[in-house]
């Protein structure tokens, strides 16, 4: 619905008598995306819950309620709105899990994730401690140097550590799981799968106090050897993890693996941004009055971190939108706008007091822990939501560059047309 009375919407400023939606209907569980393949088949994402995305959104936004007074003047002022979805790439597979469960009982990670101020080295460890049944006091993150015998992990880039490093952690913990169990039925009798964890101990399940505690497992573990601690290692984790773990190798049991999880389709995730903006007719100035971003990045990890990256990758698509404009000699290709009072970065006064974010929280259905990352996908949201909302205030064709600043503002009203050239050249 919402598409379909923003089309309306433009047809209308466009003087367009007839304008078709059409809606493709993707094979039952997936979400089409990309061009055909070379087979002829339609590529597809492991999920996109755009849809839920816009609806819940919208809804928390009042889009319907600011749609019904978008154009209308008070006084020198008029608002617009703009609604926008963008995505990038959000996950990656194949990397390693490694981790110890040492004599003190303590569950030690190595961490390989760069430390780029979103939590991530040391959430994503946070499936291991609950694969394992350890508090989270009593987890030790090891990262930062790889002198500390860190496994092989994925790059900090495109959006993709939270979906490769959980599964990698995933992958480890349960390999610590299945010696953790195999070892007290080797220890106590039975199989395997009679027993369970749970208060840091594998115990039987039915007799609570038939059992190990983890510092005795660990102790077990590295009188039984091989595997169990570390000195025989799985062939396909990448050479790098090898070297590692045969550094950890005696001091405890040994939970490490690759990631080699199924994944049917790309990993991709999505926010839908919803601007409202007003526009003041005198001076040229548009303001953010509000602004929602709602992603559907699977599963939440860290609602305050997913909260921080979402406000933030916000507010560098609206200082695109309303003020970091970039300026190059055209002959020499050297850049003009080098001083910031010529390309004014975005400040706290130039976003609502009350930025918005929220997640559709659906997992994502290809992936053990349900999550994908966050990164790239609100600063195209954000960016293309306030254009949106501004075209929606002045006149769809008021300017085909960014960002809108007040002098093209004006030079629209006063000519009545648009008087800047679309961007010719990005380098």
């Amino acid at each position: 619905a919402i598409v379909e009375r923003a089309v309306a919407k433009a047809a209308k400023q466009l003087g367009l008598d007839q304008v078709e939606v059409r809606k493709i209907n993707a094979p039952a569980g997936k979400a089409l995306f990309g061009p055909p393949q070379e087979n002829g088949k339609r590529g597809h994402t492991t999920s996109a819950f755009v849809k839920e995305a816009l609806d819940r959104g919208a809804e928390r936004f009042g889009w319907s309620d600011r749609v019904a007074r978008s154009g209308q003047r008070g006084g020198s002022k008029v608002r617009g709105v703009g609604v926008a979805v963008s995505t990038h790439s959000s996950g990656s597979v194949g990397h390693d899990g490694l981790m110890t469960i040492r004599p003190d009982g303590k569950l030690y990670v190595q961490s390989g994730v760069g430390n780029l101020g979103t939590h991530s080295l040391f959430d994503l460890a946070r499936v291991a401690a609950e694969l394992l049944a350890v508090p989270w006091e009593r987890v030790e993150i090891t990262w930062g140097d790889t002198s500390k015998s860190l496994p092989y992990s994925c790059l900090s880039v495109g959006s993709q550590t939270t979906h490769a490093m959980t599964r990698a952690n995933h992958a480890g913990a349960m390999d610590a799981r299945r010696k953790l169990l195999e070892i007290a039925a080797h220890d106590l009798g039975g199989s395997p799968q009679d027993y369970d964890l749970g208060g840091e101990r594998v115990f039987r399940r039915g007799n609570p106090s038939r059992g190990l505690s983890y510092q005795q497992a660990a102790k077990r573990a590295i009188e039984l050897g091989g595997q169990y601690d570390g000195h025989t290692l799985p062939e396909d984790i990448h050479p790098s993890t090898k070297k590692a773990a045969a550094a950890l190798a005696g001091l405890g049991l040994m939970g490490v693996a690759k990631d080699t999880y199924p994944r049917d389709g790309a990993t991709y995730s999505f926010v839908a941004g919803f601007a409202e903006v007003e526009v003041d007719l005198e001076t040229g100035k548009p303001t953010l009055i509000d602004y929602l971003a709602m992603a559907d990045i699977g599963t939440v990890i860290n609602p305050r971190s997913m909260n921080a990256q979402v406000a933030g990758g916000s507010c560098l698509g609206i200082g695109h939108a309303l003020c970091q404009k970039w300026v190059y000699d055209p002959h020499y290709g050297l850049p003009l706008a080098k001083r910031f009072h010529h390309n004014k970065p975005l400040t706290i006064l130039d976003v609502p007091l009350d930025l918005q974010t929220g997640a559709v929280e659906l997992p994502d259905p290809e992936t053990p822990v349900g999550a994908r990352g966050v990164g790239e996908p609100p600063v195209g949201a954000a960016y293309s939501a306030v254009m949106n909302a501004i075209a929606d205030a002045i006149g769809m064709d008021a300017f085909r560059r960014a960002p809108v600043t007040s002098d093209i503002v004006l030079m629209w009203l006063e000519h009545g047309r648009r008087m800047s050239d679309p961007l010719q050249a990005h380098v």
